[in-house]
């Protein structure tokens, strides 16, 4: 009984995460050039070891309207975002604050894995 309610629970995060991936795919049509404004600095530790990462901030103008947003990803790398680059997204036009980054696939590939390992215990349950 454990691997059932473990495994459709996860299977359910897993599947909440694709829809809610698809649907910002569905309201997010309208594409423009952001500019990254500023590289947010994040550290982690791992085995005792510093790292830095760098999450960059966009902003883009709709309608003479000013918004900035923070991306979900991140990079080792600070040049890869330079600041006042641009950066293509997509931004729903009822609500404009509302938007995605093109080419960065969060969170299809972790709701794909809950899904698969929900899946596995609740076949397991079955055995």
């Amino acid at each position: 009984m454990f691997f059932l309610v473990v495994g459709i629970i996860i299977a359910g995060i897993g599947l909440l995460l694709i829809m809610a991936k698809v649907m910002t795919y569905i309201k997010c049509t309208v594409p423009i050039n952001a500019t990254v404004v500023k590289l947010e600095k994040e550290y982690t530790f791992f085995r005792g070891v510093e790292h830095t990462h760098y999450r960059p901030v966009v902003g883009y103008v709709v309608d003479g309207k000013s918004y900035t947003e923070e991306a979900y990803f991140r990079t080792y790398r600070k040049t890869k975002y330079p600041i006042d680059s641009e950066m293509k997204i997509y931004y729903n036009p009822k609500n404009p604050k509302e938007m995605r980054f093109v080419g960065h696939p969060f969170p299809l590939p972790i709701g794909l894995v809950l899904i698969f390992v929900g899946a596995v215990l609740i076949w397991c349950f079955f055995l």
